[in-house]
């Protein structure tokens, strides 16, 4: 069976392959070109290191390196953010009671899932686990803070998100969504200090979006509060991307 392009869209890349690893590698090659030539080489690492866990593992483990099987892999180059989906047509996995931890350092498995769970802002499976979706948040270029895009709002916040500022914060964010904001991207690399009033307002925000079928971003948060975030389960309501990585994912 030959590659079979599906399709095409304007920056999308929508495959169905034999699974084998020859085209797992020609797959992340034109991936890798699309983003370079809409100038994402700061996330060419994350997206080829994901991909090569998830088109692998369908590869060797969704279909048992049978070439007679195949790959169904798709990635979406969006204003705000990169998703790839990939599925095959193995029995899956229990991805509810997967351990998304690292393994002892000793182990020569089980890092998958936690490097999509690190370098991902989300990561979603289907019921039986044989197709998952993961997606990262493009960073926010300062020139397009506060910017309206079809619904978009982006904004750069300033070091604390606390009780202190917490009120100007919450009227802030209101009046977007009033306004029409559907999707609310927060860039948190100004931002030092955050606390349990912060994390309310943020989780307030992120219910007042979904009401309205939107969501909450936050990026380029530091490593210390995205630990506090993580610890908090806030990655389980909206999507956290650590500066210079993501956020956490599941393991393959």
């Amino acid at each position: 069976m030959k590659p079979v392009a599906l399709q095409p869209e304007e920056g999308v890349i929508e495959r169905r392959f034999p699974a084998s690893l020859d085209d797992v590698e020609s797959f992340i090659v034109d991936m890798l070109k699309l983003l370079r030539a809409r100038g994402l080489e700061c996330i060419c690492f994350d997206l080829e290191l994901m991909a090569r866990e998830i088109l692998g593992n369908a590869v060797c483990h969704g279909c048992k390196g049978d070439a007679a099987q195949s790959v169904c892999a798709r990635l979406s180059v969006q204003h705000d953010r990169v998703e790839l989906c990939v599925s095959d047509p193995g029995a899956g996995f229990d991805w509810r009671n997967a351990p998304t931890c690292l393994p002892d350092p000793a182990s020569e498995m089980g890092r998958g899932l936690c490097i999509l769970h690190f370098y991902a802002s989300t990561v979603e499976f289907n019921d039986s686990g044989n197709a998952v979706c993961v997606t990262k948040i493009l960073p926010v270029e300062e020139g397009e803070m506060s910017k309206d895009k079809e619904g978009l709002v982006q904004l750069a916040l300033e070091p604390s998100v606390s009780a202190k500022n917490a009120q100007t914060l919450r009227d802030l964010f209101k009046q977007h969504v009033q306004d029409g904001a559907r999707s609310m991207i927060l860039d948190f690399s100004q931002v030092e200090s955050v606390d349990s009033v912060g994390i309310g307002l943020l989780v307030a925000t992120h219910n007042s979006l979904s009401k309205v079928g939107g969501r909450l971003s936050l990026v380029n948060v530091s490593h210390d509060i995205y630990q506090l975030f993580i610890l908090m389960r806030l990655d389980k309501h909206f999507d956290i991307s650590q500066a210079g990585a993501g956020g956490l994912s599941h393991e393959l």
